[in-house]
């Protein structure tokens, strides 16, 4: 006959039978789910200016496959225009990092500065052009000279430190159109008409600019908390591997260019807009611009 004693041992062993394989179970079930989670981050691409050749959202997308190969980490890269990004993050859409021209505003109080505000993973410049091989650039006028007016960067201000204000001006395509078709001699353009004219295999003369500069591709991360750390990670890979950027047709120190494009690697301009700019500032440049008022774009600009 069993005692007291051996019946309550018999039942502590089996709950003990009972309980571990399951507390086992759960113990497996849990770091199954840990070491398999994926984990996602969303990075926002704005085509604040145009490129050189191919895409920045895909050019950021193939570096963040190399970054994280192997492991369960994903970045999602999405391309919206900037006044998209900027409504999307008054509803409270924010990404964990956004890729963006100089002089983009509403994200000033959303970086995040644990180890930088921004980075310049890569960058364009200005650029004169001109079939005219004879040409040595010294009779730009703004009778003869052509504006690319760009997207939203301020090919305007550009022109006002060149002493081009009251130049024609037209979109990318059609500018490049004009002055393939000698309606100008000169066209004030960026690193994208550069490709243009040999994608159409046509002789130029190019010269870089050097009074101002905002064709800078920037990237912050907003966020923090667990995600923080892979952004870091991702963000300071691109930047180590930033001489691959010249397969874009774009511009970064280290990168091995040739011709015009690296003279606008080597330009050192003297007025820029490199990072991200508040609403306020933005109005005052723009205000300055609106009135012709150099004076106040120098100071702006210092």
């Amino acid at each position: 006959m069993l005692t007291k004693k051996r019946v309550v041992f018999l039942i502590l062993m089996a709950a003990v039978l009972i309980i571990a394989p399951v507390l086992t179970l759960l113990s497996i079930s849990r770091s199954s789910h840990e070491d398999g989670e994926m984990q996602v981050i969303n990075l926002w691409q704005i085509d604040s200016f145009e490129g050189g050749r191919g895409s920045r959202a895909q050019y950021l997308k193939n570096t963040a496959e190399e970054c994280f190969k192997g492991t369960r980490t994903y970045i999602t890269v999405t391309t919206l225009s900037a006044d998209a990004a900027r409504q999307n993050i008054a509803e409270g859409n924010i990404p964990d990092i956004i890729s963006y021209g100089a002089g983009f505003y509403g994200i000033e109080t959303l970086t995040n500065p644990r180890d930088f505000t921004y980075k310049t993973w890569c960058r364009g410049g200005y650029v004169y052009i001109t079939l005219d091989e004879d040409a040595d650039f010294s009779d730009i006028n703004d009778k003869n000279t052509l504006i690319n007016s760009g997207r939203d960067n301020y090919s305007a201000i550009c022109a006002a430190f060149e002493g081009l204000s009251r130049c024609d001006s037209a979109t990318p395509t059609s500018a490049y159109v004009k002055l393939i078709a000698g309606e100008y001699k000169y066209l004030l353009g960026t690193q994208r008409d550069l490709y243009r004219m040999e994608t159409r295999e046509k002789s130029y003369k190019a010269r870089a600019v050097t009074s101002f500069n905002d064709l800078y591709q920037n990237i912050s991360i907003l966020i923090e908390g667990e995600n923080y750390d892979k952004c870091a990670e991702f963000v300071n890979f691109l930047m180590r591997n930033s001489s691959r950027v010249s397969t874009l047709g774009m511009v970064a120190d280290g990168a091995s260019c040739e011709g015009a494009l690296a003279e606008i690697q080597c330009a050192d301009c003297e007025y820029k807009i490199e990072g991200f700019a508040s609403e306020a500032f933005i109005k005052q440049l723009n205000g300055a611009l609106l009135n012709e008022d150099l004076n106040s774009l120098k100071n702006l600009l210092k």
